[in-house]
């Protein structure tokens, strides 16, 4: 059974535990672990010469130079470090992360546009990935390319997928969300589009929910009680207690105890 689709609401670890470490890191994904996150949502880029690298914009703050990711190579980025205004960390490749944890994590996978070596090669990498790692089950792949989750699924139609969306997307007269590619199962509205009526259409039409960004404890214990099938937070460990205490869900103790050292 996929891991997003069966049980109570879960809590994911926006970028990791972003406000304790840079996001997008090991440092921070550990550190989310480490708050009782029961998962990741991770962004993927591809670099120049095709890796698949986690990382959010399209540009990092490399020295005192932003540099866009698309023009580096992984011999540039190896033993480089990034920085925002209060952190500094390295950029994993995605290989990394999931090696990291040795097939125990699970993971909200975004999908980020941009240019490529290769129109499909990021969707196909990270296709190839969880394939190999015996990972399908433990990851949706997600997306605001409808285009880029066609090409997942046509990849491999086994992945599961979500489309997110803000208040700038298209939405048909009448809907609460933006059509889907045939596949998706699940959507992902900024929290400030989230209502008891798209719960309930959402419920009727057997999709998942996933919310983004939610940090009021109050809220997620609410949007659990709605039946989110999570909550991704910039807090775990203060949205985790909240939304358990609706479920009844156990805190993931050691759910990646068999990560590498």
């Amino acid at each position: 059974m996929h891991f997003f689709k069966e049980g109570p609401t879960k809590v994911i670890g926006h970028r990791g535990s972003p406000r304790k470490a840079l996001e997008n890191t090991i440092e921070s994904f550990d550190l989310a672990e480490a708050d009782g996150a029961d998962g990741f949502e991770l962004d993927v880029r591809l670099t120049s010469d095709g890796e698949a690298v986690v990382l959010h914009d399209a540009e990092a703050l490399l020295g005192d130079r932003r540099v866009p990711i698309a023009s580096l190579t992984m011999p540039d980025i190896e033993g480089s470090s990034i920085r925002n205004a209060t952190f500094q960390g390295q950029i994993p490749t995605l290989r990394d992360v999931f090696f990291r944890y040795r097939g125990q994590g699970r993971y909200l996978v975004e999908l980020k546009s941009g240019p490529s070596p290769k129109t499909g090669l990021l969707e196909f990498r990270v296709a190839a990935l969880l394939v190999q790692l015996n990972l399908l089950e433990r990851a949706l792949v997600i997306s605001f390319s409808p285009d880029m989750l066609r090409r997942i699924m046509e990849i491999e139609p086994r992945i599961q997928t979500g489309l997110t969306f803000d208040g700038t997307a298209y939405r048909p007269e009448g809907k609460l969300w933006p059509d889907l590619p045939t596949g998706c199962k699940a959507i992902g509205p900024n929290v400030a589009l989230v209502s008891e009526k798209l719960f309930a259409d959402a419920k009727a039409a057997e999709i998942g929910v996933h919310v983004w960004t939610v940090n009021e404890p109050e809220l997620a214990g609410h949007l659990a009680t709605l039946g989110a099938a999570s909550v991704i937070t910039d807090v775990p460990d203060v949205v985790g207690p909240a939304v358990r205490a609706v479920t009844g869900a156990l805190s993931p103790m050691n759910l990646f105890e068999t990560r590498s050292a």
